[in-house]
């Protein structure tokens, strides 16, 4: 969590569980998702998680009652990964159907789909001012977005594999991609 008081973790199990970080005290159980649990990210503010399951939804969860508040559905495949925007008012999600979704946080309504990738997308990740979304993709490539409109910005290649990871530099200027080709590489946006 934000203030490093609790954990969340995901399983197989088709849970998500919240924990005490200091004494490892099960705090909420997330259950109710079809398949198994891909990912868990906390909110900045902490107040919400939001999980990528493997029955094609991400669910948004309160995390102090574990209530589930709002199902993100809309991918035709296991959905690998979702995260929050910087102002906590955005998730994106990755999925297996190669695209990549933007969704409110506070209704679950679908703002933009991000096509382009021709494989499987395995993450996706706000720059830190929230108005571009990097996507590695199982086709060779990292691709950067408009986060509000969806719209491919710029194309990242040169890897010869899978790029499993990219990442902004805490400015926002430089992304790093992460290859199963043993490469990582990195550049200016």
């Amino acid at each position: 969590s934000p203030d490093g008081r609790h954990i969340v973790t995901v399983s197989a199990d088709n849970t998500a569980r919240v924990w005490e970080a200091h004494g490892g005290r099960l705090v909420a159980t997330l259950t109710g998702h079809g398949h198994g649990v891909k990912s868990a990210a906390y909110s900045p503010d902490g107040r919400r998680i939001v999980t990528a399951n493997a029955d094609n939804t991400a669910s948004v969860w309160n995390a102090d009652s574990g209530h589930l508040v709002a199902e993100l559905k809309g991918h035709r495949k296991q959905v690998v990964q979702a995260t929050y925007s910087p102002d906590g008012r955005r998730i994106v999600t990755a999925s297996d159907d190669n695209t990549a979704r933007v969704w409110a946080a506070d209704s679950g309504r679908l703002v933009a789909e991000i096509k382009g990738h021709g494989e499987l997308v395995y993450q996706a990740t706000y720059s830190p001012d929230g108005r571009r979304i990097v996507t590695a993709s199982q086709d060779n490539t990292a691709r950067v977005w408009d986060a509000n409109s969806g719209r491919l910005l710029a194309v990242l290649k040169g890897h010869s594999d899978h790029v499993y990871d990219a990442a902004y530099s805490p400015d926002g200027r430089r992304i790093v991609t992460a290859s199963s080709g043993r490469a990582a590489r990195g550049g200016s946006v």
